[in-house]
């Protein structure tokens, strides 16, 4: 569901490059063929100034460029979150981002046209009121343009959205040039007040250690861990004052602040094993102590040694479990595919449809059956790229989980700690857990 998507701009560290085919300077905040006196150079020192946009290798920005369709659509995915240079290379290079823009439906596949061609300057509109404001759609007022009878109908709502949202306006003249090409400095001007500013970091932050848990069975073998030693290693974190916490806790407190208990620590399971609700759920009563499960859609009822509804809503309404994704069917590794991957073979857009619909079908499974709104997604085996981390955080998914061994920390007012974080995995630990913590360098004060 659209509704369902992320649209908050993905800040810091996400670097927006006007010109593919140049060699980019550092960030730098003037450049020599832009003075203070140049109409754009607040705009472009700002985009310059927060990593959104560069210059070439030769310490120019070029003001006066063209930027090509393909150009622009790649800054709007990068803005948003999708940095396309680590996917794909040579003649090729915009697949990525267009089969972003077409799944998202910032565009309809026939109005990209020449992709090298300029863009428009009611296009790139069009694209950024779809990509960052869809819900200004309808609201915007009449305009006031000398030449708005030569907007394209289908584009009028877009700039009126954007004019009414301040994000364009005329030339001096009174015209808005609808079918101009976008040159370089207009395209910081559009990105650099789209693109909202980041609140910043507070520079507070804490550690929040997240276990991986799978199997809590008698099976002996695999990903199983008896229940004995999983409540010996639950019961050791609470005598050694640890507060396990949801990702929603940990959300609230990178975002607004809100304080987190005392040696907050996550515990995860993933997979969704029926002995989660035999052995486990018992084991969080008894101690108070709450976990995270990462289910796999398609082996929810279907699968002999899975969970059933009936049991995940019984656990969830305990307060005591949430119930995040985990791939509705992209879990399991073939010669085809590992994962959630790419298989080579296979086209940008074709891969962008598969990872996106099997997100959505699993993210509006667990909204249908239990009634809550997922935030968290678990890559299977830890596997992600680009794409895949772009997609499902504009599906809503504000924390993604990896499983690399490390002892996370998240920081306030820094959305990007919650993102591709450390777990420690514990199915094969079977000792102290606390121990484990200080050997991946908890520090305990």
């Amino acid at each position: 569901m659209f509704h369902r998507i992320h649209r908050r701009i993905l800040p810091l560290a996400l670097a927006l490059l006007l010109a593919l085919s140049c060699v980019p300077v550092a960030y730098a905040a003037d450049f020599p063929d832009v003075p203070k006196s140049h109409w754009a150079y607040s705009y472009i020192h700002d985009a310059v100034s927060r990593g959104l946009v560069q210059g070439y290798g030769d310490g120019r920005f070029r003001p006066q460029d063209a930027v090509s369709v393909q150009a622009f659509l790649s800054m709007v995915c990068r803005a948003d979150g999708l940095d396309d240079r680590q996917l794909q290379s040579g003649s090729n290079w915009a697949d990525p981002a267009v089969a972003y823009g077409a799944y998202f439906g910032w565009f309809q596949p026939k109005e990209l046209g020449s992709r090298t061609a300029p863009i428009t300057r009611e296009f790139a509109t069009q694209l950024l009121i779809n990509a960052f404001h869809p819900e200004a759609l309808g609201q915007g007022t009449a305009l006031s343009f000398r030449d708005q009878a030569d907007i394209s109908p289908e584009r009028l709502p877009y700039v009126r959205a954007a004019a009414a949202l301040g994000l364009v306006d005329g030339y001096a003249d009174g015209t808005f040039r609808p079918d101009q090409g976008l040159t370089r400095a207009a395209a910081a001007k559009l990105i650099s007040r789209c693109v909202p500013k980041a609140a910043g970091s507070s520079g507070k932050s804490v550690q929040v250690p997240v276990l991986m848990y799978h199997d809590v069975s008698y099976l002996g073998r695999g990903y199983s861990k008896t229940p004995e030693i999983f409540e010996k290693q639950m019961q050791e974190l609470k005598d050694a004052g640890f507060h396990t916490v949801f990702f929603s806790q940990v959300i609230d407190y990178v975002e607004n602040g809100t304080p987190l208990p005392e040696k907050p620590i996550v515990i995860t399971f993933d997979d969704g094993y029926a002995t989660n609700y035999t052995y486990v759920y018992p084991i969080l009563q008894k101690l108070g102590m709450k976990i995270e499960l990462s289910t796999i859609g398609v082996a929810i009822r279907y699968a002999d040694w899975g969970l059933r509804w009936d049991q995940i809503r019984e656990m969830v309404n305990s307060g005591l479990v949430a119930i995040e994704p985990h791939t509705y069917d992209l879990h399991s590794s073939t010669a085809a595919r590992t994962s959630m991957l790419k298989n080579p073979s296979e086209s940008w857009a074709d891969y962008v449809t598969l990872v996106g619909d099997d997100t959505r079908k699993v993210l509006d499974q667990i909204t249908t059956e239990v009634g809550t709104t997922p935030q968290v997604f678990t890559y299977p085996l830890g596997k992600y790229n680009a794409m895949t981390e772009a997609i499902v955080h504009r599906l809503g998914c504000k924390v993604s989980l990896t499983t690399k061994d490390g002892v996370a920390r998240v920081v306030q007012g820094d959305p990007s700690s919650l993102r591709l974080m450390d777990r420690i995995g514990m199915d094969f630990r079977n000792g102290s857990v606390v121990s484990v913590l200080k050997q991946f360098g908890y520090k305990f004060s």
